[in-house]
């Protein structure tokens, strides 16, 4: 099963398709936010997705297990069972050791299962992991399915131990001075007592001790910690420690009790209060500062001055930038200088000493070497910081990775170039206009086919270079332009500077935002030329005529292509830059302009292939190659990334019977194109957009269906118009009624067919038939 955006099998059950859809969208708002492992399930549980978090937590791929496992293969069986017993008495519910035992509680109850759990690796490692299991249910109530969410643990539990570890040496020594001391014999009772601040940590007044026993004096809770101390000291003969609050003092005191003989043992005991609070605030301190330092999409560092005395402290996310550990900054091994890239060393160097040297912070960018050898682009800001113990100066700072950035910036400045160079050596007239008439913006042509110089077209208004029978018209045109509406075709003639006039035929886009009209023209002088005599001449008047009529077809059609083909990743563009506004962040950012490189290499390689079908065309000879569908289908979801997300349009394959066929490429994609963007423009209003498509043989040749959600067809009004030019059934205002006429006319030219089935306001099933023998 191949991947749109994630790995997943889709199944052609409804009610099925329904449950993987509701595991669909939950896991795509986990994984947009998390990095977890998580697996959705049927209610049998069988896996239906299987993330890429989850592939490397358990070592499994996500087409080992996708249809074919259960989450249990990720169980140690004992384990199961002692939990299978558990939440029987629990539940007063007999449950089996299988999948049940780990989806109970959240089937019966309705509420998420979390727990630990040992899972097994691949390779059979086990380690423990904390997992959620929550029931997916419909709209209904009804159960569809089941999702897990996973974390390793491994090191939250060695960070628990060392911590407390740590917290053991710590009460260790705050314990060596002690302000109270007292002796007491086996069975209890207070022999002696030296102090010095009777009123700070004595429970009850200092007279009152010798004497008596510990449980007259002290309250039940104290007293037990007390006495299970000395228990455990007259046992082992080695001293025990315990802290408590001393009552309606809103103070603390720590116990250390020490053996003395088989009689007697020796308790110390001294005000911890101050301890206590800073410990409270040191944590809550050292939380709020680690929370920041190792969420933060950065790194954080703090060295001295003198960059060869080395890092301070630099926090976890240096690995993600360089791919080297913290301690190794830290303890000197490597430094951020050592992997500068050679040029920018000197540039860097004198940058940070220029700034230290006017106490001012210092902004630069530079290039280092990560560890796997690719060389990454990072942006640093950072200043000088005087210790107040007199210390020798430090620089704290803060290093982001821009190499997304630099990447788009770099594409983003091929992509103009390229499209300059397609502008101004295009054979045909390109021109940007403003709805107040002016051209903005000419390709070169205009002054080989005319003679006037790009400044003295864009000075005058283009109407001044009309000929007077075509302004009406034109001025026509214009208006239907500025109120959004696109033209096919649109033929007038210009003036050129010799005083004689060329025919042009125009395919025009508008952009309304903007006011402005994007268009281009091709020189059909000749072809009116040929027109006009062949309206004089009187001989072979049929077969000129024919000739001239499938000419004017091509040309009409080779139009329409290029207008087709270009809107919709023009839309896309559009409506990706839509998406972003003066308070997107850079993350936002850094996401349309990848998904944009995606648009412009798609659009450049459909330019291409153009160019190619126009080549194969005149050589009456289509060339075929061996595709797989999955690669051309998601070449096509890239290219409408913009709409699907405007819409939240969802679209689900399976090629798993067909996977492949000997075909054109670019008339595959026109296939996928204009299925797919006509699903998505003429979707129901009362629904977000759904497309599945599939292939599979019959009857010794591969079929595709292409079935959406979207406002369907009256197929008894319109089935025999279908598939005609320019024949639209919808009020939309791009429909142009080209794209069922274009791929038809493509499928029919390989040998093949289309069909469609349809009912208003239910969406609409298209079926390719690619001919015998494909494979």
């Amino acid at each position: 099963m191949d991947k749109i955006p994630f790995k997943k099998k889709y199944v052609q059950d409804d009610t099925f398709l329904n449950a993987l859809a509701d595991a669909y969208r939950l896991q795509e708002s986990i994984i947009s936010t998390t990095e977890l492992a998580v697996i959705s399930t049927t209610t049998e549980g069988l896996i239906t997705s299987f993330n890429r978090a989850a592939e490397v937590l358990s070592g499994y791929t996500a087409e080992e297990m996708i249809g074919k496992a259960t989450p249990m293969v990720l169980h140690d069986n004992i384990q199961l069972i002692e939990r299978a017993d558990e939440i029987s008495t629990e539940m007063g519910v007999e449950i089996e050791p299988n999948f049940d035992v780990l989806t109970a509680k959240a089937r019966l109850k309705k509420t998420a299962d979390r727990r630990e759990w040992t899972y097994i690796h691949k390779n059979g490692h086990r380690f423990p992991v904390l997992v959620s299991f929550t029931g997916l249910f419909d709209e209904k109530g009804h159960l569809t399915g089941f999702a897990s969410i996973a974390t390793d643990i491994t090191e939250s539990k060695a960070a628990e131990k060392k911590i407390r570890d740590s917290e053991a040496h710590l009460q260790a020594l705050l314990h060596s001075i002690d302000d109270i001391a007292f002796e007491v014999s086996r069975d209890g009772v207070y022999t002696n007592i030296w102090t010095r601040k009777d009123y700070l940590l004595l429970v009850t007044p200092r007279n009152e001790y010798v004497g008596k026993k510990m449980k007259d004096v002290l309250p039940p809770e104290l007293l037990q910690q007390y006495m299970t101390a000395i228990e455990k000291v007259f046992h082992t003969q080695k001293s025990e420690s315990i802290e408590y609050p001393l009552p309606n003092h809103n103070r603390w005191s720590s116990g250390k009790i020490s053996y003395i003989d088989e009689n007697r043992v020796l308790i110390l005991v001294r005000d911890i209060t101050a301890k206590k609070k800073s410990e409270l605030l040191l944590a809550q301190s050292e939380q709020k500062f680690r929370t920041l330092t190792e969420n933060i999409p950065g790194v954080i560092y703090l060295r001295q001055a003198d960059a060869s005395q080395g890092v301070v402290y630099i926090n976890q996310q240096v690995r993600e930038i360089v791919g080297h550990e913290p301690d190794d900054f830290v303890s000197g091994k490597i430094s951020f200088m050592d992997l500068c890239h050679p040029e920018d060393r000197e540039p860097v160097s004198l940058a940070i000493d220029k700034a230290l040297a006017a106490k001012e912070t210092f902004h630069i960018k530079y290039r280092v070497l990560h560890k796997s050898g690719l060389w990454r682009w990072v942006e640093e800001i950072g200043s000088a910081i005087q210790p107040v113990d007199g210390a020798a100066p430090m620089i704290e700072g803060f290093i982001s990775d821009i190499t997304r950035q630099k990447e788009a910036e770099a594409q983003l400045e091929k992509i103009a170039e390229e499209n300059q160079l397609i502008f101004n050596n295009a054979l045909n007239l390109i021109v940007i206009a403003s709805f107040k008439g002016y051209f903005l913006k000419v390709n070169q042509y205009w002054t080989a086919l005319l003679g006037w110089s790009e400044e003295e077209l864009k000075a005058r208004k283009f109407i001044e270079f009309i000929h007077p029978d075509d302004q009406k018209a034109t001025e026509n045109a214009v208006v239907h332009l500025r109120g959004g509406h696109h033209i096919a075709t649109f033929e007038n003639r210009y003036r050129r500077k010799d005083g004689t006039y060329r025919w042009l035929l125009w395919t025009s886009a508008t952009d309304v935002k903007n006011q402005r009209i994007y268009a281009s023209a091709v020189d059909i002088t000749e072809r009116k030329k040929s027109e006009d005599e062949l309206l004089r001449s009187k001989q072979n008047v049929e077969a000129i005529a024919m000739k001239l009529q499938e000419q004017n077809r091509q040309l009409d059609e080779f139009a329409h292509i290029i207008s087709h083909n270009l809107r919709s990743p023009v839309g896309n563009i559009k409506a990706l830059i839509g998406l972003l506004s003066p308070s997107s962040s850079v993350e936002e950012y850094k996401q349309i302009f990848e998904k944009l490189r995606h648009v412009a290499n798609n659009l450049g390689e459909t330019m291409n292939e153009l160019m190619e079908t126009l080549r194969a065309k005149k050589e009456t000879d289509i060339e075929q190659v061996d595709i797989r569908f999955a690669e051309i289908f998601d070449k096509v979801v890239q290219s409408l990334q913009g709409e699907l997300l405007q819409t939240g349009a969802t679209i689900t394959h399976d090629f798993n019977d067909a996977p492949a066929i000997h075909y054109s490429r670019p008339y595959l994609e026109s296939i996928f194109q204009n299925l797919l963007s006509n699903a998505i423009k003429y979707r129901s209003p009362d629904r977000p957009p759904h497309v599945h498509a599939t292939t599979r043989w019959h009857n010794d040749s591969i079929e595709l269906i292409v079935r959406d959600n979207g406002l369907g067809i009256e197929m008894d009004k319109f089935g025999d118009k279908l598939f005609g030019l320019h024949k639209t059934f919808h009020d939309h205002k791009d429909a142009r009624g080209v794209g069922l006429f274009l791929i038809k006319t493509q499928i029919e030219a390989l040998g093949g067919s289309i069909s469609a089935e349809s009912q208003a306001g239910m969406g609409s099933t298209f079926t390719v038939r690619f001919g015998v023998g494909q494979k």
